[in-house]
């Protein structure tokens, strides 16, 4: 598990990613998230302070 930099990260262009959220909870939002991940090229890696900043993920395929 890496930290988020703040900024899409180079090993996670193109691919899929299991993110851990700032609030402490897994990031899902389909009932096959958890497995299948989200695009990485479609999240916000910005850190703005907020409870579902991404702050740790990683780089499923």
């Amino acid at each position: 598990m890496k930290a988020n930099p703040g900024h899409r990260p180079s090993d996670a262009v193109g691919k899929r990613v299991r993110v851990w959220l700032a609030h402490g909870g897994e990031g899902a939002t389909y009932h096959d998230a958890p497995a299948a991940g989200w695009a990485a090229d479609d999240c916000n890696w910005s850190i703005q302070g907020w409870p579902y900043d991404i702050a740790f993920y990683e780089v499923l395929r």
